[in-house]
């Protein structure tokens, strides 16, 4: 497989299929590329472009590329969507504990919105209850 390399002219190409509302193609651009190389292309687009890129993205791959924006641009990106869409396109389809990180980075407000609008209420238990152990501990016991 070939290294994925960023280039002004690859960034460029998506912007101008952003603009032209081209689904489509942009989707075939980034299909084939790894998560950490669409949150590389998505560190360099505007807020707006960004999320149209990542609403094309299928589940699985949306929570990965999240996992991979830095955690302050991934705030900054996250809070720039409703909490239901925080919810049904980034805490459904993640990891638990990654989910547990993100809700935890929010406002109590924001988290109790967000944790409303999740369909699996399983997953939406455990998040809490990993919300409510110490950073520093595994599963909440100091070893």
């Amino acid at each position: 497989m070939q290294q994925f390399e960023l280039s002004e002219e690859l960034v460029s190409q998506i912007e101008g299929l952003i603009k032209a509302d081209n689904k489509e193609d942009v989707a075939k651009l980034v299909d084939p590329l790894h998560p950490a190389d669409i949150a590389e292309i998505m560190n360099e687009l505007d807020t707006k472009e960004a999320q149209f890129l990542f609403l094309l993205l299928d589940e699985e791959k949306a929570g990965d590329v999240l996992a991979e924006i830095e955690e302050d641009e991934r705030q900054r990106f996250i809070d720039s969507f409703p909490p239901e869409v925080i919810a049904k396109r980034f805490v459904n389809n993640m990891d638990t504990d990654d989910a547990a990180d993100l809700v935890g980075s929010m406002p109590n407000e924001q988290q109790q919105e967000v944790l409303s609008h999740m369909e699996d209420l399983e997953q939406a238990g455990d998040i809490v209850d990993l919300l409510h152990y110490d950073e520093d501990t595994l599963w909440g016991k100091s070893w």
